[in-house]
């Protein structure tokens, strides 16, 4: 390997890190929402953490400081991060990797993602192993310092501002063999005020609404969402209001192919399972009071007007 090679390699291989951990940051809650479903409470605690270290072993990758030792831990960290998600998909079925948080497009299998470390593991091996030596890349210029302090800095303010680990850290408050019942302990009869609900909408009491939660990508949401344009159309209901979770990529699928008359609002991941973890759900309210809810696809509209008229 020569030494302009030696370079190639080091640069590619400290973009992938500065990348990766920019990406989590961005999308902070996927990525913490994806680790607490490890089930291992010590991991969400380190969590955060993750992507400050990928960006900082990225600049000093690109800076080629440190080399030698900066290349070591990355093969550690490489073999951590597999291990972990080994440990992920075969005692949980955890199928993404969360490498590059919610971009659709980047996200890949477990196979491409064991073949992709597993190449990032051999790039490594080969700059550790290379006799090549960086010369003066123990030497930290000011440019230096201030390149790598203002980007840690940085990184530690947005990951700080925008995780609020105690989330992450509460267990559902149902399982899903019990969901029904805490439905209808928490939700049914109950002053919407009474309810998470009056979190991300108000109501007024001489009006009628429906609470649709749903998912971007699920196919029984995608046709109550048809449904509810027809709801509207009738007036069935005074005001229809959304709430929902998924990536940027499945919400333009969704608005370009369902093009939705109703308005709603994306929650993050951990919002969304205080809620459900069956979609799509909805509430109906009347009096501010949540009458009854509708598990699974939503009726037509003439069902729907039965099943009013029977409330």
């Amino acid at each position: 390997m020569n030494k302009k090679i030696y370079q190639l390699f080091l640069f590619l291989l400290g973009s992938f890190y500065l990348f990766s951990g920019t990406i989590k940051i961005i999308d902070i809650d996927n990525f913490l929402y994806l680790i607490r479903s490890y089930h291992i409470k010590l991991f969400i605690y380190f969590a955060p953490a993750i992507p400050i270290v990928e960006i900082t072993v990225g600049v000093l990758m690109i800076l080629r400081k440190r080399v030698k030792e900066i290349v070591l831990f990355s093969i550690i960290l490489l073999a951590f991060f597999t291990s972990i998600f080994a440990y992920g998909y075969f005692a949980h079925h955890i199928s993404d990797c969360g490498c590059f948080g919610g971009i659709d497009f980047l996200k890949m299998s477990p196979l491409v993602f064991f073949l992709r470390n597993g190449l990032l593991t051999s790039f490594s091996l080969l700059l550790y192993f290379s006799p090549i030596k960086i010369k003066n890349d123990t030497i930290f210029k000011l440019p230096h310092i201030f390149i790598i302090a203002f980007v840690i800095l940085i990184s530690i303010f947005f990951v700080g501002t925008r995780t609020h680990i105690k989330d992450y850290l509460k267990e559902r408050p149902y399982t899903f063999a019990n969901i029904d019942q805490y439905h209808t302990n928490e939700f049914i009869n109950k002053n919407i005020n009474e309810t998470i609900l009056s979190k991300y909408i108000s109501t007024s009491k001489d009006s009628t609404y429906l609470v649709f939660i749903f998912s971007y990508k699920c196919p029984h949401c995608l046709s109550s969402s048809i449904r509810l344009n027809e709801y509207i159309k009738n007036d069935g209901v005074d005001h229809i209001v959304g709430l929902t979770k998924g990536s940027r990529g499945e919400k333009r699928f969704y608005e370009r192919n369902i093009k939705p008359q109703f308005e709603y609002k994306s929650l993050r991941y951990i919002e969304m399972s205080e809620i459900t973890g069956f979609f799509p759900l909805t509430f109906y309210i009347e009096n501010d009071t949540i009458q009854f809810k509708i598990k699974g696809a939503l009726p037509d509209y003439n069902d729907f007007k039965e099943l009013l008229l029977k409330k």
